[in-house]
C-alpha cells in the first residue's frame, strides 16, 4: 500500500479543514489509490472514509473511479446490512420470547454513538453476551433456526448458517446467505455478583424502529476498549474499531455520569485497566480524541512506562496494520508477561505454529465441484499463512533487537 496515502486517510478524521485535506490528497494519483485499496477495505475504513470526504465536500480531490467504486460498495453494503439486520431482529425476538438473559454487544448496538449509519460499517457477525445458565438453551435455539456450532471447544461459542465460503475483497460487501453468530458467556466473576453484572445493568436501545437489549453507555465504552485490546494481543486489529471508539468517546464527552460509571467499573474490575488504557492511548494517537481527565488518570495515567512506550513507538504501524497483520504484538506480550521459560515457549509456538490453519471453506457433501474448490482454497490459504509466519517471524526477530535496544536506552 501507499503508506503516505493511508496516513492522509486517517488525517481526514482529525480535522474539519476541507481546504487542508484537499491539498493533502492532491499528490496521490489513481495508481496510489489502487495500491492502498486493500488496506482501505480490510481495515474497515473505506465506507467511513467515503462518508467523511463527502461531508467535507472534497470527493473531487480523489480520482473519479475511486469515488465511483466506493459508492457502489456503499450501495452493496447497505443491502447487506439490511439483510443482516433482519436476522438480528429475528434472533433477538426468538431469544427474548424464550426468556434468555442476554444483551447485544458490538455491531448494531454501537450505533449511533460509534457510527451514525450502520451501512458504513463492515459487520461480519452478530454477538450476544449471555448468562452462563442460558448458554445451552441459546445454542439449542440457534440450532433450531438452522445454525451449526463451528468451534469446539472454546469459551466463545461460534455458529454459522449456510455453507461457509472464502470470499475476496471484491465480494466483501455483497449479500451472502451465510450468517455468523457468537455467544459470549458472562464471566464467572460477574455471575457471582448477581444484580451488578453487565446484563443486569443493560439498557433498551432502539435501532431502525426495533427495540433490543444492549450494554449501558459506560459498559459499552469499556467493551469497545477491551475488544480492541484483545485484538492488539494478536496479529491484526481493524483500524475502524479505533475510529468507532473515538467516535463513541466524542459523542459522550459531556456526559459526566457515563464517565463516572466507567471509572467506577474499572476500579471494581482492575484487571481490565491495562487493556482499556492501551486501547485509549492508541486511539488518542490515531484520531486525536480526548478523554475526560478523571477517566484518563485512572487508565492511561496509570500505564506502566514500558507499555506506554510500546504504544507510542508502534502506534503508526498499529493504525496502518494491513491484513493479515504482524507479530509486533509479541513485543507487547514480552513487556506484559516477562520472559519466564513457559512464556518464552508459548511465544516460540506463536512465532511458527506447527498446526494447520482452520478451514476457510466447507464443501457440500457429494459435490465434487465444491470439494475441489474447498481443497484449492485451503491449500492457497495454508501457503499464505506459512509465508506470513516465516516473513513476519523474521521481521519480529529483527525488530525485537531494535526494540530492546530502544527500551534499554529510554528513560523510564
Amino acid at each position: 500500500m501507499n503508506r503516505e496515502l493511508a496516513k492522509t486517510v486517517l488525517a481526514a478524521f482529525r480535522t474539519n479543514d476541507a481546504a487542508v485535506m484537499r491539498r493533502s490528497f492532491a499528490p496521490f494519483d489513481e495508481r496510489a489509490w489502487k495500491r492502498t485499496g486493500r488496506w482501505l477495505h480490510s481495515s474497515g475504513m473505506a465506507l467511513h472514509f467515503l462518508d467523511r470526504v463527502t461531508k467535507l465536500g472534497i470527493t473531487d480531490a480523489m480520482p473519479a473511479s475511486v469515488v465511483h467504486e466506493l459508492s457502489l460498495n456503499l450501495a452493496q453494503n447497505r443491502a447487506r446490512t439490511a439483510d443482516l439486520f433482519e436476522e438480528f431482529q429475528r434472533l433477538n425476538t426468538v431469544m427474548l420470547r424464550a426468556g434468555i438473559s442476554f444483551v447485544n454487544v458490538k455491531g448494531f448496538s454501537l450505533a449511533p454513538a460509534a457510527f451514525a449509519d450502520p451501512a458504513l460499517r463492515y459487520q461480519q457477525d452478530l454477538d450476544f453476551l449471555v448468562a452462563r445458565r442460558d448458554m445451552e438453551r441459546s445454542a439449542e435455539l440457534l440450532e433450531r433456526l438452522g445454525y451449526q456450532r463451528r468451534v469446539w471447544p472454546a469459551e466463545t461459542w461460534e455458529f454459522s448458517s449456510g455453507v461457509q465460503e472464502k470470499s475476496s475483497i471484491r465480494e466483501l460487501y455483497r449479500v451472502r446467505p451465510v450468517k455468523n453468530v457468537e455467544l459470549h458467556p458472562l464471566p464467572e466473576a460477574e455471575e457471582k455478583e448477581h444484580g451488578c453484572d453487565r446484563i443486569s445493568r443493560m439498557k433498551l436501545q432502539v435501532g431502525n424502529g426495533f427495540e433490543f437489549p444492549a450494554l449501558n453507555d459506560a459498559d459499552q465504552l469499556l467493551s469497545q476498549a477491551t475488544h480492541i485490546f484483545k485484538h492488539l494481543q494478536g496479529e491484526w486489529t481493524r483500524t475502524a474499531w479505533l475510529l468507532e471508539y473515538a467516535n463513541a468517546v466524542r459523542s459522550r464527552k459531556d456526559d459526566a455520569a457515563v464517565w463516572r460509571d466507567a471509572t467506577a467499573a474499572i476500579e471494581t474490575a482492575p484487571e481490565i485497566r491495562t487493556g482499556v488504557a492501551v486501547a485509549g492511548l492508541l486511539t488518542e494517537c490515531a484520531f486525536d480524541v480526548s478523554f475526560p481527565r478523571e477517566f484518563r488518570d485512572c487508565t492511561i495515567g496509570r500505564l506502566r512506562p514500558e507499555v506506554r512506550l510500546w504504544v507510542e513507538h508502534y502506534q503508526e504501524d498499529l493504525a496502518l496494520n494491513q491484513h493479515p497483520g504482524s507479530k509486533l504484538y509479541l513485543l507487547l506480550e514480552e513487556v506484559l508477561k516477562g520472559n519466564d521459560p513457559q512464556t518464552k515457549a508459548q511465544r516460540r509456538n506463536r512465532l511458527l505454529p506447527l498446526h494447520l490453519p482452520p478451514k476457510v471453506m466447507h464443501a457440500v457433501p457429494r459435490n465434487r465441484r465444491t470439494r475441489w474448490r474447498a481443497s484449492a482454497a485451503q491449500l492457497w490459504f495454508t501457503a499464505g499463512r506459512l509465508w506470513f509466519h516465516v516473513s513476519e517471524g523474521l521481521r519480529y526477530k529483527l525488530e525485537a533487537v531494535r526494540w530492546r535496544r530502544f527500551l534499554s536506552g529510554a528513560r523510564l
